[in-house]
């Protein structure tokens, strides 16, 4: 009995023993499950890039974006500084635009005509100009690119009295601007537009000639050195003085007679009809302001006119102008040419083609 009454009592306590077992699996699987989600919040995914990966990369970004700017700032620098510091003919050649071209080539134009380079240097540009722009005007107003030197019709060097000195023009056309106090002229200097009297004293006058398109010449430059007249009680010239008086080219404005005399020879050159009338001549008399030459043999164009006497009256010392007749003539007046050096004589106009003369 007592066997079976504690079997009895050990079935009894089974289920009491089963509720505990149960209780602390539950426990245990909740236990679980929460450290199973702390540790879920805690570890980043396996795919997820660290932190510190995100920085080097924003780093090399920022890098990258800054040479990329530099770089740009270069070029644009480079653009604006580098490229006006090419010459003419550099832009020329890496410009493709047509209007800015013809810009640089009448830049170079302008250049090649102040720096005095010769007219087949022009012309050749004016060729190039034209070809590569396609503007014939290059070539069809070549005239308003070759501007030509203007000239003084009194030659530098010292001189006795006042002077006027004129200012010749290489082209019709152009306009002439000058300086009298050896400053370098320009457009805005004084325009020549007549003969400039030159005090005593010395003057440097400066002078340049600028074409209807605004091209400039080469500055021509001259100095003279003028004195006042000195006070002789001499009554007369001496043959010597007198034959220094009219040695020289002389020309007749507005008839184109041009005059030569050398120590021994006179010679006329008469434009109408075209002749030449000379002879060699001795002096006669001379006077306090002129003199009398005899012409022996006075012959025109073969034909023997005899002895002639000529007479000169030097008028104002140093005004470059004298007047003489022939016997019984009128007086015809001259102005003297401009001396080039080495017995050559310019005048401002072109005698059978010439207007260059030569005295030995």
């Amino acid at each position: 009995m007592k066997d079976h009454e504690y079997q009895s009592d050990n079935r009894e306590d089974s289920p009491a023993n089963d509720e505990l077992n149960w209780a602390e699996l539950e426990r245990t699987e909740v236990d679980a499950e929460i450290d199973s989600s702390q540790t879920s919040a805690t570890v980043p995914p396996a795919n997820q890039p660290p932190k510190k990966g995100k920085k080097i990369l924003i780093i090399i970004l920022a890098i990258v974006g800054s040479l990329l700017i530099l770089a740009g700032l270069t070029f644009f620098l480079y653009n604006q500084f580098a490229t006006p510091n090419l010459t003419s003919e550099e832009k020329i050649e890496i410009t493709t635009d047509q209007e800015e071209l013809k810009k640089l080539y009448d830049e170079l134009l302008s250049s090649y005509a102040t720096s005095g380079k010769s007219e087949a240097e022009i012309l050749a540009l004016l060729e190039r100009a034209a070809k590569e722009t396609g503007d014939q005007s290059y070539l069809t107003n070549k005239d308003s690119y070759l501007v030509k030197k203007p000239s003084f019709n009194l030659a530098p060097g010292t001189y006795e009295g006042t002077q006027n000195l004129e200012i010749i023009k290489g082209n019709a056309g152009d306009a002439v601007y000058y300086t009298i106090d050896g400053s370098v002229p320009n457009q805005a200097s004084a325009k020549y537009t007549s003969a400039i009297p030159l005090p005593i004293g010395e003057t440097t006058v400066k002078a340049m000639a600028v074409s209807a398109k605004g091209f400039s010449s080469p500055v021509i430059e001259g100095q003279y050195i003028l004195t006042s007249p000195q006070i002789t009680t001499q009554s007369v010239l001496s043959e010597e003085e007198f034959i220094n008086r009219f040695y020289g080219v002389w020309y007749r404005p507005g008839t184109e007679n041009v005059l030569t005399i050398s120590q021994t020879t006179y010679r006329e050159y008469i434009p109408t009809p075209l002749s030449v009338a000379s002879g060699d001549y001795v002096v006669v008399s001379t006077t306090e302001n002129g003199g009398i030459i005899k012409v022996l043999d006075f012959t025109v164009d073969g034909y023997n006119a005899g002895d002639t006497l000529i007479e000169f009256d030097f008028g104002t010392p140093g005004d470059n102008q004298m007047r003489l007749r022939h016997e019984g003539k009128s007086w015809w007046d001259y102005t003297a040419a401009e001396y080039l050096g080495g017995g050559e004589y310019r005048i401002p106009f072109e005698f059978a083609g010439k207007d260059v003369f030569t005295l030995d």
